[in-house]
């Protein structure tokens, strides 16, 4: 350690010698020597604050970058969101004019206003009456199926019986095949198809149609899909559930059509 402390003083010494010599001479040189030493201490500190401040630098225009596309993100979501949301209504479109272009009896469509608050009791208040064209027996469609038919109608407003009431009924069969038996309602989410032989084979999934044998539903209506079945020993017929395609809870127009 003393050696070294004393090398550095010779070197020190040795060099104010020599710009002292140097000065007699050019008295000038000095200086640059000295302008020089600072200039590449200047070097070195511009070459340190910017080895240590690059780093953050480069961190704050990522997180300026990252802003940027997450907003860009945001923006592109929900333009997204919008065209599903319009594409989803254009298919609504598309399937009730296909229906009305299929259905020569298309009457109008209608808004649902209010909903019935009985447990027991499943309508809807329409927003359309008489004047619209609507009658009493009417039928009511959406895109998935049957909604129900008209039950009571005034000039501007007509009810909704929906078939999930337990007033309702129509005469169904299986999409499959020729079996034939009544669908009626429970009240609650499901139906029942009622009066179907006791020995007739069905399954889980099986689509279930309004038959066209009563006067009120045009035949081929899509009513909802077989969900359970059972047999009872001796009875004579099964104990069919059906879940309706329409989801009540859902539903804000519908189409009215009538039968011939």
């Amino acid at each position: 350690m003393h050696r070294k402390r004393l090398l550095l003083f010779l070197f020190v010494l040795i060099a104010l010698g020599i710009m002292t010599y140097q000065s007699t001479r050019q008295p000038l040189v000095p200086l640059r020597f000295l302008a020089g030493v600072l200039n590449l201490f200047y070097d070195v500190k511009d070459t340190a604050v910017e080895f240590v401040s690059a780093p953050f630098r480069r961190m704050a225009l990522r997180e300026e970058e990252n802003r940027r596309l997450r907003a860009e993100l945001s923006q592109l979501l929900q333009e997204q969101q919008k065209w599903q949301e319009a594409f989803r209504e254009n298919e609504k479109l598309r399937a009730l004019l296909a229906l009305k272009e299929k259905e020569l009896h298309y009457v109008t469509s209608a808004r649902v206003i209010a909903r019935g608050t009985d447990q027991w009791s499943n309508t809807f208040i329409l927003d359309k009456g008489v004047k619209d064209g609507i009658l009493k027996d009417m039928v009511a469609v959406t895109e998935k199926g049957l909604v129900g038919k008209i039950s009571e109608v005034s000039p501007s407003y007509a009810y909704l019986l929906l078939l999930t009431d337990i007033n309702f009924a129509s005469a169904a069969r299986l999409q499959s095949g020729r079996t034939e038996g009544i669908l009626s309602g429970t009240g609650f989410r499901s139906c029942q198809l009622k009066y179907i032989p006791y020995d007739e084979e069905l399954k889980k999934g099986d689509v279930v149609v309004t038959s066209g044998l009563d006067t009120f539903f045009p035949p081929g209506i899509p009513l909802g899909y077989i969900s359970k079945v059972s047999k009872r020993e001796g009875g004579l017929f099964q104990h069919i559930e059906v879940i309706p395609f329409v989801d009540n809870s859902k539903v804000e127009v519908v189409t009215i059509i009538r039968r011939a």
